[in-house]
């Protein structure tokens, strides 16, 4: 099995970048914060996130960008903050998921952990960031559930990352953001799709090479609570360190 980077490797991991402007977040984040709206109020944050922002001569960025790069900062600041756990799905891992397995009513959902980033097996799940944009295979999503003692996430952050790819400078990104937990619960069993099956490939020619779909957001937050479920019932590969990160490859559904 290779190495695979993730989107906190592909920017945040990169010569140019200064992980000890991380370090200050982390001094100025008394409070830990667990919404992007928390850690924004930090000086050492909006630095960050100005520096973040692409050159447009001068011109204001587009807020649909300040978007897209405030929330992958506020993941990949997580993800960095909680010792970057990956989950690395293979293919027979994560085949079941998306052809129908499901956990038992009484299952609860419960992540992992506070943040970390789940990665799918290479052009196997597509979606697209607007109607009128081309489709982009899924490599997968950070998450953040921060919890109290004993408790469960109020919340859940989701940011899906898509058309990562050797040669590209960026990625593109679809946010999504689950209040209760009981959402989780219902989502992992819940049809997601409204007009088909969930997962089916869109893509013309699409399954005769194995490709799903997410179509909906709530089509992916289905696919997370799917990983998380599968995630929390399964024993755990002991994990390797790859490029700084903690990887757990799970092989078998």
């Amino acid at each position: 099995m290779s190495s695979r980077d993730t989107p906190y490797d592909l920017i945040f991991g990169a010569p140019s970048f200064d992980e000890e402007r991380l370090v200050l977040l982390r001094e100025q984040d008394a409070c830990r914060s667990t919404t992007p709206t928390d850690l924004f109020m930090l000086a050492a944050a909006g630095d960050l996130l100005r520096d973040l922002l692409p050159a447009d001569d001068g011109a204001a960025p587009h807020a649909a960008v300040v978007s897209q790069v405030s929330s992958l900062m506020f993941h990949a600041y997580r993800f960095w903050l909680h010792g970057r756990h990956v989950y690395r799905f293979e293919a027979a891992a994560l085949q079941p998921l998306l052809t129908g397995a499901a956990p038992a009513p009484e299952w609860r959902f419960r992540a992992p952990g506070p943040a970390g980033y789940v990665q799918f097996p290479r052009n196997v799940i597509w979606a697209r960031v607007s109607v009128d944009a081309a489709p982009e295979p899924v490599d997968g999503f950070f998450w953040s559930a921060p919890v109290a003692a004993g408790e469960r996430a109020a919340r859940l952050d989701l940011l899906f990352a898509l058309g990562m790819r050797r040669g590209r400078p960026g990625l593109s990104l679809v946010d999504a953001t689950v209040d209760m937990p009981a959402t989780l619960d219902e989502a992992a069993v819940s049809q997601a799709r409204p007009d088909g099956v969930d997962f089916a490939n869109v893509l013309p020619g699409g399954e005769l090479q194995g490709y799903h779909a997410l179509t909906t957001q709530a089509e992916a937050v289905r696919i997370a609570a799917l990983c998380f479920w599968r995630i929390d019932t399964i024993p755990q590969p002991a994990p390797a360190t790859e490029g700084g990160n903690e990887v757990r490859v799970l092989e078998h559904g």
